[in-house]
């Protein structure tokens, strides 16, 4: 099968787009016929090699832990699913050296679904790892659906409320899918982002965009009732003067052992600091997959890469400043 791996670490030059062995499917597993691959910024560190203590040193390595295909065959002890059917899905490229970024993958069936109707294979594949932690975001932070934030991340049923939320990095990969889940919520969406971009995020839901280069937010006296910092690049020590009292903080990156989000919580005066994670549950999924159907949530796309390019894209999601979510096609 044609694949893009890399022999060894580090970026474009260690990387190449060639033959590899076709993998099989497993007891357990489907075989997919890959059709769409999001990439992440955890694609490009671990071909740099910014976790070879976790991955370890055998080559080669497939990148791409999010895809989107139609199921080849499947493996003895599989019964979700059959030849034929469209999924899509997700697994981490820590331990597995076997990434989706080739023509084939073999991957446990409980870690593929059906892909919705009317979905193409490019969206379903950039939904994982970048709308799992936005929706989990706006959970923790207490913004769900028929709910309001009263204080730290508690619930209660007062409608006139309107939940303020802001979003950094609103038109990333990340952010532009918070924007759109807490607008569905209800919430008022505050979005950070390049004037350039201010007219997508608002078009995404947001009630008001931020020039993050020429407004210091720390220094403004704005407060909100929860932050998702989707960059992960705030600094934590000063996330208290953006939060009104019992707000919550959330991150894509920042996660705290729990002793130190109990000492940080205290000297932030009772503000909740948490990490947005992957959650991966059933009911997770089905929420996505519910909000796409009735259109309040759509993936931006406005790159795509034939898998032989898919250097090329490796090289754009390293430099920033694109919009939504890079797709490689197979």
């Amino acid at each position: 099968m044609k694949a893009y791996y890399s022999k060894a670490y580090g970026n474009s030059e260690a990387s190449v787009y060639g033959e590899l062995p076709d993998p099989v499917a497993g007891p357990g597993q489907v075989l997919a016929e890959v059709k769409a691959v999001s990439i992440n910024p955890v694609d490009w560190k671990i071909r740099r090699g910014d976790a070879r203590v976790v991955t370890g040193f055998r080559f080669p390595r497939i990148f791409g832990a999010d895809f989107a295909g139609i199921v080849r065959e499947t493996g003895p002890g599989v019964t979700a699913f059959s030849k034929g059917q469209r999924v899509y899905g997700s697994k981490s490229i820590l331990f597995d050296r076997g990434g989706a970024m080739a023509e084939l993958r073999a991957v446990e069936e409980n870690r593929v679904r059906l892909i919705p109707e009317g979905m193409s294979f490019s969206e379903a594949a950039s939904l994982p790892v970048a709308a799992l932690p936005a929706l989990n975001a706006m959970r923790k932070c207490g913004v769900r659906k028929g709910t309001e934030v009263i204080a730290g991340g508690r619930t209660g049923t007062r409608d006139k409320t309107v939940v303020e939320v802001l979003v950094t990095g609103g038109t990333g990969g990340v952010g532009h899918f918070a924007i759109q889940i807490g607008r569905a919520y209800g919430a008022r969406v505050t979005a950070t982002c390049s004037p350039a971009n201010a007219e997508l995020a608002l078009k995404l839901g947001a009630s008001e965009t931020i020039d993050h280069n020429a407004v210091d937010l720390f220094s403004s006296g704005r407060k909100f009732d929860a932050v998702f910092d989707a960059h992960g690049h705030m600094k934590i020590w000063k996330v208290h003067r953006l939060l009104k009292p019992g707000g919550a903080y959330a991150s894509t990156l920042f996660i705290p052992p729990p002793y130190m989000a109990i000492a940080v919580s205290q000297v932030l005066h009772g503000r909740k600091l948490m990490s947005a994670n992957m959650r991966s549950l059933d009911e997770d999924w089905r929420e996505l997959e519910r909000l796409c159907s009735e259109g309040s949530l759509r993936p931006v796309i406005e790159n795509t890469f034939p898998l032989e390019r898919a250097s090329d894209a490796f090289d754009l999601a390293m430099r920033g400043g694109f919009r939504g979510k890079i797709i490689v096609t197979v």
